[in-house]
């Protein structure tokens, strides 16, 4: 078993109960949940939008490898509303790097493994500088150390929040 923690993230109408519904489907799909965190709010990172985001973390234990759990996630995605082709073609016409979704699911870590390719990067990139990811990442995996920057969530969190 490989321990995964995943970040769902949601700004449709009901953010809330589109983050329920992907955590349901990755236990049943990709492993036991071995925790959940709270949910938090944020603005959008890196582009506007009307609905806030709602994040939250959750660990699952897996049999399945890396990308193997990708595909299922992708999949999660697409079942729950997720048009890849309609979000491109929205940060095409706005020239925004990013765009509204109804579900985002994205790999954090996946045990203490780096992955660099086209289809896959683990840990999840600027994880440091995201206190959108940290804040809920920190509540589930405080004390994991990050296989790249050795430090913790927790310490990242406060690095990031020191001057808030």
């Amino acid at each position: 078993m490989q321990s995964v923690v995943l970040l769902l993230g949601s700004n449709d109408l009901d953010a809330s109960a589109k983050i329920r519904r992907a955590a349901e489907l990755v236990a049943q799909r990709v492993g036991a949940v071995v925790c959940l965190s709270t949910e938090y709010r944020s603005e959008p990172y890196g582009f506007h939008a009307e609905q806030e985001f709602v994040n939250c973390a959750m660990e699952v234990a897996t049999q399945h490898d890396a990308y193997e759990v990708l595909r299922i996630i992708n999949a999660i995605e697409a079942e729950l509303g997720r048009d890849r082709m309609a979000e491109a073609e929205v940060k095409s016409l706005t020239g925004e790097q990013y765009a509204s979704r109804p579900i985002d699911i994205d790999i954090i870590f996946y045990g203490d493994s780096t992955f660099n390719d086209e289809r896959l990067t683990i840990p999840y990139h600027h994880l440091d500088e995201r206190l959108y990811a940290l804040r809920p990442v920190a509540e589930i995996a405080a004390e994991r150390r990050h296989p790249a920057l050795a430090t913790t969530p927790r310490q990242m969190l406060e690095a990031l929040t020191k001057n808030d």
